[in-house]
């Protein structure tokens, strides 16, 4: 019951990370005004706007103009309401009131880079201030966390805020130097910026699995679009997607599999 309810809650989440997406390109307000279709202009009815389903009925056309419905609408509420699920299962306890907590900020920060990842993907830009939030939420949950969590026998790198830290140096670092040295043409700098945020999620040694994970999602997309003639070998592809799958990935697997991925990348 619980999964299903993270799981519908994501849904709508979801269907809010398009609109904000859409508005946010348009520098429209992201909180005023009901949904329209982006081809005739027509207002999107309430039963047309009901997350999956409606795309599904609706044949991923709109009721008025006919216009195609992009298929990314619903993958972003069905990734969205995945991620929130995963929450429930692996983050969330009923019984256990200081798992609220670290579910809420999960949710909140989930939001955010998934807002980041829609958006990279649809217009190949990351939206800085999405992504300097996610930072600022990150850093203040990771005090908060040692604060409650503190004890005067542990070492300074037990600390999840020095965690963070080295994973956000390491990372940034890594994609820095890339976009650097490539002059853009590997990586883009608003990467970098978004390895700071992807590095204090994930932590020291974390930050490792999550490039893994990345690099191979980002791989084995663009083989695909390649066969497919979507994209030549000189194409550019965005890879904020990848890497804010890769972290969200991260989590799950670490909270579900601890011993064998501490094992595995820790050092």
């Amino acid at each position: 019951m619980i999964i299903l309810i993270f799981f519908i809650a994501g849904l709508i989440v979801g269907s809010f990370i398009n609109v904000v997406v859409y508005r946010l390109n348009l520098a429209e307000s992201m909180f005023v005004g009901r949904s329209m279709c982006p081809h005739c202009r027509a207002k999107i009815r309430w039963y047309d706007n009901i997350p999956l389903l409606s795309f599904v009925l609706l044949r991923a056309e709109c009721r008025d103009c006919k216009g195609k419905i992009s298929w990314e609408y619903p993958m972003v509420e069905f990734l969205t309401g995945v991620a929130f699920a995963g929450i429930g299962v692996w983050f969330f306890s009923l019984a256990n009131y200081q798992t609220w907590i670290e579910s809420g900020f999960l949710l909140v920060l989930f939001f955010l880079l998934l807002v980041i990842f829609a958006y990279d993907l649809k217009f190949m830009e990351i939206p800085m201030i999405f992504l300097w939030a996610g930072v600022g939420a990150a850093v203040l949950w990771l005090i908060f966390s040692d604060i409650s969590n503190f004890s005067a026998s542990n070492s300074i790198f037990s600390l999840r805020i020095v965690s963070g830290a080295i994973g956000a140096f390491v990372a940034w670092a890594f994609f820095f130097s890339m976009a650097f040295f490539s002059k853009e043409k590997w990586m883009g700098m608003g990467d970098a910026y978004l390895a700071i945020l992807v590095g204090l999620t994930a932590g020291w040694p974390k930050i490792f699995f999550a490039f893994v994970l990345s690099f191979s999602l980002g791989a084995i997309f663009s083989i695909f679009l390649v066969i497919f003639k979507k994209k030549s070998m000189k194409s550019q592809v965005p890879f904020a997607p990848f890497l804010v799958a890769g972290t969200i990935a991260t989590l799950f697997l670490y909270q579900a599999f601890p011993e064998y991925l501490g094992y595995l990348f820790y050092f």
